[in-house]
């Protein structure tokens, strides 16, 4: 039976499509633009906000590159430390989102943010997209026995299978979200045909659509026709604010239309009447990274880096390799060979510098 329950909300079958409102990284630093953000969420009529939580030296190595925002040419690695979510944030967060009756909850990205959450008794935990293929950190949550909302962009369908299996040899209680991970993303890579093909793969999952086109309706409406269960929307109070994440997320009318148009579906759908749909966000079936995906993919998916020198010779262990999103380096091992690195004692055949993805060829039994 496709159902899961955050706090006192059952998600899947026939009961309403949950929707989540993407706080993200949009509240620049600032608590109180973030209650705002709870403010906003709550009068569209949203089920849940959620934010990101990570450390930034967990995210990218030190040689990630850098990246233009606002005109301004910017350090990947040390601007995510600035844009983290304050641990001392989230107690006050979560009872300000309790007083507006609106379920609050996070993306976690590294395990010191699974632990901040689980230490605050989060309800739920969301696993980005980029986080498909870390299986070590599918595993530790999966252990925390929480529900568990995972996004599987730019995936390949191989990958979204061993992402599931890895969650549930410890926690069945999964929805997947499907997704593509352009921002904006075009009306035309939307593929929604998707969502049937992982309904059929997965019959007792539920599964939902995280939408990054900028058009509030054409997109989530269409996924409530195809099954949907659950509508994440990135959230903003004003786009011109400065920010990456600004620009294409909805504004607060813009998310009330949004709501608005999903429930109207909802009902039309209930009453066996027919919905009409732009067949542009349909298409294809197939679930793969679309070309339009395929550099944020290998920008933003994790390998197995250096986290300091390596010297020849030396074993590798838990204080000198770090999982990492890639950034401008060439990707290395995946992360699931992580584990198997330290247990089996494998040593460099050669120097290794810091911030460097590992390959095979670097590496050697003891």
């Amino acid at each position: 039976m496709a159902l899961i329950k955050i706090e006192n909300r059952k998600i899947g079958n026939n009961y309403p499509c949950f929707i989540i409102a993407e706080a993200g990284i949009n509240h620049n630093g600032s608590f109180e633009l973030a209650k705002r953000m709870v403010d906003m969420a709550v009068r569209a009529g949203c089920d849940a906000i959620k934010f990101q939580t990570f450390k930034g030296e967990k995210m990218y190595p030190k040689t990630a590159g850098k990246y233009e925002t606002d005109g301004k040419i910017l350090d990947i690695y040390n601007e995510m430390k600035k844009i983290e979510l304050p641990e001392n944030w989230v107690k006050p967060l979560m009872k300000y989102c309790k007083n507006k009756k609106i379920i609050f909850f996070s993306s976690v990205s590294d395990i010191p943010s699974v632990d901040i959450m689980a230490k605050h008794k989060v309800s739920a935990y969301k696993l980005p997209s980029y986080d498909t293929t870390n299986l070590p950190l599918l595993e530790y949550t999966a252990k925390k026995n929480k529900p568990i909302i995972m996004s599987v962009g730019a995936a390949y369908m191989n990958e979204v299978d061993e992402a599931i299996r890895t969650v549930f040899r410890h926690n069945k209680n999964l929805a997947i979200i499907h997704c593509v991970t352009k921002y904006p993303a075009p009306l035309e890579t939307c593929n929604l045909n998707v969502i049937e093909t992982l309904r059929l793969a997965y019959p007792d999952l539920v599964v939902g659509y995280s939408d990054h086109t900028e058009n509030p309706i054409k997109a989530p409406v269409a996924a409530i026709v195809k099954g949907a269960k659950l509508i994440e929307k990135h959230i903003t109070l004003d786009k011109t604010m400065k920010g990456p994440d600004q620009r294409f997320a909805l504004n607060p009318e813009q998310l009330k239309l949004m709501v608005h148009a999903i429930r109207e579906t909802e009902e039309k759908l209930a009453k066996g009447e027919k919905v009409k749909v732009d067949k542009i966000v349909l298409g294809s079936s197939k679930k793969e990274p679309t070309k339009t995906e395929l550099y944020v993919r290998s920008f933003a998916y994790r390998s197995i880096f250096a986290s300091r020198d390596i010297k020849k010779d030396e074993r590798l262990n838990k204080e000198n390799i770090e999982i990492l999103r890639n950034g401008q380096n060439k990707p290395g091992l995946l992360p699931k060979y992580y584990k198997l690195l330290i247990q089996k004692g494998y040593k460099v055949t050669r120097d290794i510098k810091e911030g460097r993805a590992l390959t095979w060829d670097d590496l050697m039994q003891k």
